[in-house]
């Protein structure tokens, strides 16, 4: 929530909460950071009307994540094009907002009206309200019904209930509930129907207060199919709600004659608003007109009444007079006499008697600073630097007669004891020069003279003070203003409250859809399928009840255009253009929905269908490419190993180490354990990868084609692990004899690397390592990675290391 609000709800001092979302949209639109974003999609000044439904737009894309664009589809967009599409995808949802509020702001706005007159005039007629008095009661009555009947028919008919929740505080009421139930435990353990039809009344407070209204009025939930005449509510349900009614004007006790003015004064402010509903115009602008006049309309009234300023302040921003009161002191407002000056120097039409002229906001900040400036080099002169050198020994008598005075001096014309303070002075603070020095005594002494008491200081202290007055009014003047705003934005919240939930509902019915996915049993599947289109039906008619103006087609165009993350126009095109699932197998047609009752069976079927197969189709998809990537992943991960080879690894090891030994010695360059262990992984991959390859068993050369250079095909054969295990040899030692002697070095026999093979495997078998049984022509993965691996590499290793040693006697360096 914005840091900007001097009387704050519950909500306000709470971070990060933002349950209440009339109070949260009015905060982001004092937010500086969002009026600057705002500002630059502004293309030209608007009405009032036109900016309250852009930010609504901007606080959904922004703050809740809604898009009339797929995310996925979004995700997908080049990044070059993300901001125009996300331009768009605003403007459609700031139009879609429109659409749907029609004209309720302004009909929220007379309701209001009206909610105040009925608060005037109930204190002027019923002059001493009493609940228990039965003609008390039948007058209270009366003038409710009356004023309930004062409403147009042609407006929505929700705007009864407000009318009814406004006057008897039931609204206020309902949303402390509310709020109290979200910032509580959460229910944990709820089946899956229960996950998904469960109201979650936090999720929409306006909304629930609305439906808490009508279920507690006719009994039960519904929409109101028209204006709600007297006829329409038992006498008993009428006989509650003046009692309701007097409760909660009664409970202004001595405040009663300030509630009259505040709802005065909200008459007078709720003309201003409306002008700027119709003018094009800015926040800033708004704020300041409407704000200049509440201040000078609220001095008057201090001014004429001051005992009940703080009643007059809490009636006006819905807070309780002594919390008022409380969060004004700290802020430099500790009586009604400073409510009278500040409110009146804002405007300049306020009473003589009341204002006074402050001297520039500029003036006074840098003559603050200035004093402080003073203030704290005499503390630290006084204090600190005379107090260290007196624990040095110097004498107090000397000491006391230095003063800031000394500082005015020029540094050339002083001695002793003086040039002493001021070093230690300089140590601990900056000193300014001895002219800016007098300068700040003068200020100082001018201000304690009276010099500035026409602009209300007459001390140091009061310039701060002065200044801490004069931010906290012009403070107070905005939340006034947006504490009036916050009742108006009643319809507006609950359109936007009906995005937040969709949004929330495709979290809960994707994680259903999970559960399907995962469940192969074709009744469970149905049973979770009708838990879906029960679902739709029941948020259908919550929709219904925030919206009961909009047809069929359009009430479940705007659902199914959020499941599919599209806006209305397209997914009524959708819904006329394309078939329906009800009628799959018999005929492609579509269903004529406009005909159907909005919360009828079929429609809900044909949307959930429509749904589930997006929701399959793109499933399938996700699997596909996840299926492509992983053969794409396993292709890569088989070249590189194909590209790992042992005996490439030995033929770079024997062709570098042998060359530096004439340089260096053998001292480091010798076959480790990390060179044996990475032969035994490499030799244990060259096998896998190379068994049943054609081999010439005569010469142990591998034959291209069937066909060794040497022999020909008759004694070709698909290799085994021994004949691997014997080319590995035979072509590993080879290759260090290359590396030693050079080109002219005799490779290896097949005939020995066969017999080196069978007398190593042999010992294996001896010791017990290798079973005797076991198939050396097709071992197991075990006996090849911690039996045969490192045994053929420790031959290696001990040749590598003997023919190193060799080269170093040939150095003579060993």
């Amino acid at each position: 929530m914005s840091s900007s609000w001097i009387l704050r709800t519950r909500q306000m001092s709470e971070a990060g909460k933002e349950i209440l979302l009339r109070e949260a949209l009015a905060s982001h639109m004092r937010n500086t950071r969002d009026r600057q974003f705002v500002a630059e999609l502004l293309k030209q000044r608007l009405p009032l009307e036109d900016i309250v439904c852009l930010f609504a737009a901007y606080y959904l894309t922004s703050y809740q994540d809604v898009r009339l664009r797929g995310h996925e589809s979004f995700e997908n967009v080049p990044g070059e094009q993300k901001d125009r599409v996300a331009a768009e995808s605003r403007r459609l949802l700031e139009l879609e907002i429109r659409g749907l509020l029609g004209n309720k702001q302004k009909e929220e706005m007379d309701v209001a009206r009206l909610i105040s007159e009925f608060i005037v005039e109930f204190c002027d007629e019923v002059v001493r309200p009493d609940s228990s008095n039965p003609q008390a009661g039948i007058e209270v009555t009366k003038l409710l019904q009356s004023y309930v009947k004062r409403i147009p028919n042609d407006y929505s008919p929700n705007h009864h209930i407000d009318f009814i929740n406004g006057v008897t505080g039931w609204g206020s009421i309902w949303r402390d509930e509310i709020y109290e139930k979200a910032s509580g435990l959460k229910e944990s353990s709820l089946t899956l129907r229960e996950e998904l039809l469960k109201e979650r009344e936090p999720e929409i407070p306006e909304t629930a207060v609305l439906l808490r209204c009508i279920t507690r009025l006719l009994g039960h939930t519904t929409y109101l199919q028209g204006p709600l005449s007297p006829g329409d509510i038992d006498n008993s349900k009428w006989e509650e709600i003046a009692r309701a009614v007097t409760q909660n004007i009664a409970k202004s006790g001595q405040g009663l004659q300030a509630l009259r003015k505040a709802h005065q004064i909200r008459l007078e402010a709720l003309d201003a608003i409306e002008r700027e509903f119709q003018t094009p115009t800015s926040l800033e602008e708004f704020e300041n007109r409407v704000g200049d006049f509440l201040a000078k309309r609220i001095a008057e009234e201090i001014a004429a009444n001051p005992n009940d300023a703080y009643f007059l302040l809490g009636h006006l921003l819905g807070l309780n007079p002594n919390d008022v009161k409380a969060a004004l002191r700290p802020k430099g407002i500790a009586s009604p006499t400073d409510l009278v000056s500040g409110f009146g120097a804002l405007t300049a039409g306020a009473p003589e008697d009341v204002g006074r002229t402050p001297a520039e906001k500029g003036d006074l900040e840098d003559m603050d600073r200035s004093l402080k400036t003073l203030d704290k080099i005499e503390q630290t002169l006084e204090k600190s630097v005379k107090g260290m050198l007196r624990s040095r020994g110097l004498k107090s008598s000397e000491l006391d007669k230095i003063s800031l005075q000394l500082l005015t001096k020029e540094r050339s014309s002083l001695i002793g004891i003086e040039i002493v303070v001021l070093e230690q002075l300089k140590k601990m603070v900056r000193v300014p020069p001895p002219q800016e020095i007098a300068r700040l005594i003068k200020l100082r002494e001018d201000v304690q003279k009276g010099a500035l008491t026409s602009s209300g200081v007459s001390s140091g202290p009061q310039v701060s003070r002065q200044l801490k007055q004069d931010e906290t009014i012009r403070s107070l003047k905005l939340d006034i203003v947006w504490h009036l705003m916050i009742g108006l934005f009643t319809n507006l919240t609950r359109v936007v409250e009906m995005y937040v939930r969709s949004k929330q509902d495709i979290l809960r019915i994707k994680a259903l859809l999970k559960s399907i996915y995962e469940k192969t049993e074709s009744e469970l599947q149905v049973y979770r399928e009708e838990i879906l289109f029960d679902f739709a039906i029941v948020r259908i008619q919550e929709i219904k009840c925030i919206c009961p103006e909009l047809d069929t087609l359009s009430l479940w165009a705007w659902f199914h255009a959020r499941l599919s993350g599209e806006d209305m126009d397209s997914a009524k095109s959708e819904f006329t253009g394309s078939s329906s699932s009800v009628f799959e197998g018999v005929v492609k047609a579509p269903l004529r929905i406009a005909g159907l009752e909005f919360d009828n069976y079929a429609i809900a079927f044909d949307v959930m269908n429509r749904f589930l197969v997006r929701e399959k189709r793109a499933k399938q998809a996700k699997e596909e490419v996840a299926v492509e990537t992983k053969l794409e992943e396993q292709k890569m991960i088989e070249t590189k190993r194909k590209e790992l080879d042992v005996l490439t690894f030995i033929y770079t090891k024997a062709h570098t180490v042998f060359k530096a030994t004439g340089r260096t010695g053998p001292k480091g360059l010798e076959w480790t354990s990390t060179d044996s262990s990475k032969c035994a992984n490499l030799l244990s991959l060259y096998l896998r990868t190379n068994r049943g390859r054609a081999i010439c068993t005569a010469c142990g050369s591998m034959a291209k084609e069937g066909t060794c250079p040497n022999h020909g095909s008759e004694l070709v054969n698909a290799s085994s692990d021994l004949d691997n295990l014997a080319v590995f040899i035979m072509q590993g030692i080879s290759e260090i004899k290359t590396g030693l002697i050079g080109p002219s070095a005799e490779s290896m026999s097949w005939e020995k690397a066969k017999a080196v093979v069978q007398k190593e495997t042999s010992l294996l078998k001896q010791k017990g390592k290798l079973d005797k049984k076991a198939n050396l022509k097709l071992l197991l993965p075990g006996e090849i990675d911690y039996v045969v691996g490192p045994a053929m590499a420790a031959v290696v290793a001990q040749y590598f290391n003997e023919s190193l040693q060799y080269a170093a006697r040939r150095a003579r360096l060993a």
